[in-house]
């Protein structure tokens, strides 16, 4: 039986970390320009072409961020000199009430958001003129935009609180496949065995499409088809995360379908664990991105080099490209209300174009507060590994007759952990979600 978080007491955003989150923005935009006002709209309900059906609505991460609004068709104003917050809320017709059941009054949405005023949208313009404020920060700005980027980096506790809780939900969700993945099964119905867990703990929106593959589809890094039926003896590839209050988790595991790693797959497997885990005992607040990044790279390196699958040194194998033939991504990313979180690369900063490097999603220097995924992979493409060994250089590297074993055998393995920075190291948020060798084959072999 699948197990179920305490749903009662599960966490909620609190008024009070969504006003210290639009004080950040604030002392931010003080030190930038001098008076002026926000002034945005978040989204409104989207329908489908042709047709009068809506679909889950989610709010503009950046919207919710400084209002906790989660309401379509609203605007905000926030005096950037006295922080004074007021919502303009949409007029609703007369028959509204009758599709969408009682609607709270203004006075209800002050409270509940503790905002400072709330006015309908009809009434905007004339509290604007009446303000004496004529400058005013929209979406367009890019001084609102670098805004964003660089306050959203560092997340307070009452938002690394909601994301404990989502981490927890996959973490139920990834055991659930574990009791009832097997052979002869479709990929598609992975997906919905993760699902029934994200709906069942009110994860309604999805942060992203989930991945999930088998056996050489584990080669494609997003693979979104979902419909091959798995075979005996495939490794099963999972990318997944439930959003909880605006929140997501985003972890990858790869499980054996018929419940035991092939020896082939032990290898590949435990290279990859172990990069990940160097990775992880590494990060800290004072280190860069690129650096943890390259040590994933010399990590995983060593080990396909002690497993015969790569030739020469360390620097050899990472310097000429040839890694990349085999783990061709960056490391992960930041995260938060967005999956990939905003502000990877902060103005100044450029993208290196050296191999293993041009692909990174992030050239920070790591702060308390950060919340990264750590997600190193090795996969045989041979879209990818064919194009290195027709290469002479990256060639005489690679020992092409395993790396075509290994495609039969293995396909790909990603293992990814989301982890929150602190001054002295990290905390690893999916550290409950099985992915040691003994602990998986254990939890498969009681189902």
């Amino acid at each position: 039986m699948t197990q179920t978080a305490d749903l009662i007491n599960r966490p909620f955003p609190k008024p009070e970390t969504i006003a210290e989150q639009r004080k950040k923005v604030l002392e931010y935009l003080r030190g930038k320009v001098d008076g002026g006002a926000i002034l945005i709209k978040g989204l409104v309900d989207q329908y489908r072409p042709r047709s009068d059906q809506d679909p889950y609505f989610r709010q503009d991460s950046n919207f919710w961020y400084i209002t906790g609004v989660n309401i379509p068709g609203c605007e905000v104003f926030v005096d950037i000199k006295t922080g004074k917050t007021v919502l303009f809320y949409p007029e609703q017709e007369e028959d509204f009430e009758m599709w969408a059941g009682p609607q709270p009054t203004l006075a209800d949405i002050r409270e509940k958001y503790q905002l400072d005023e709330v006015l309908l949208v009809t009434e905007k313009e004339k509290f604007l003129k009446e303000s004496g404020i004529t400058k005013f920060y929209n979406w367009d700005d890019p001084i609102l935009v670098e805004t964003f980027e660089e306050v959203r980096q560092c997340k307070l506790d009452g938002e690394i609180e909601i994301m404990k809780y989502s981490a927890e939900i996959n973490n139920l969700a990834y055991r659930r496949v574990l009791q009832n993945l097997k052979p002869g099964m479709f990929e598609f119905q992975v997906e919905a065995e993760m699902q029934y867990v994200y709906y069942n703990h009110s994860c309604y929106a999805s942060p992203f499409q989930m991945t999930v593959c088998s056996g050489p589809l584990c080669a494609i890094l997003h693979y979104h088809k979902k419909s091959r039926q798995i075979q005996d003896g495939d490794l099963v590839l999972i990318d997944a995360g439930g959003e909880y209050e605006m929140y997501c988790a985003d972890n990858t595991r790869t499980y054996p379908a018929s419940g035991k790693f092939s020896d082939d797959q032990k290898v590949i497997y435990t290279a990859v664990l172990n990069t990940q885990k160097a990775v992880i005992n590494a990060a800290k607040a004072g280190k860069t991105w690129a650096e943890l990044a390259m040590l994933s790279a010399r990590t995983m390196a060593k080990d396909l080099i002690d497993c015969g699958l790569l030739i020469g040194t360390i620097d050899e194998v990472v310097n000429s490209g040839a890694l990349e033939a085999f783990y061709p991504h960056g490391l992960g990313h930041g995260m938060g209300l967005d999956v990939h979180e905003i502000g990877g690369w902060p103005k100044g900063t450029t993208r290196p174009k050296t191999p293993h490097m041009r692909y990174l999603r992030m050239g920070r220097t790591l702060e308390p507060g950060m919340v990264m995924t750590v997600e190193p992979g090795c996969y045989f493409a041979p879209g990818l590994y064919e194009r290195a060994l027709a290469d002479p250089e990256r060639a005489k590297h690679i020992n092409a007759d395993l790396a075509r074993r290994f495609q039969k055998t293995v396909g790909g393995v990603r293992i990814e952990d989301d982890i929150v920075i602190t001054k002295d190291g990290c905390f690893d948020l999916s550290i409950n979600i099985p992915k040691e060798i003994d602990e998986i084959e254990a939890l498969m072999a009681k189902k």
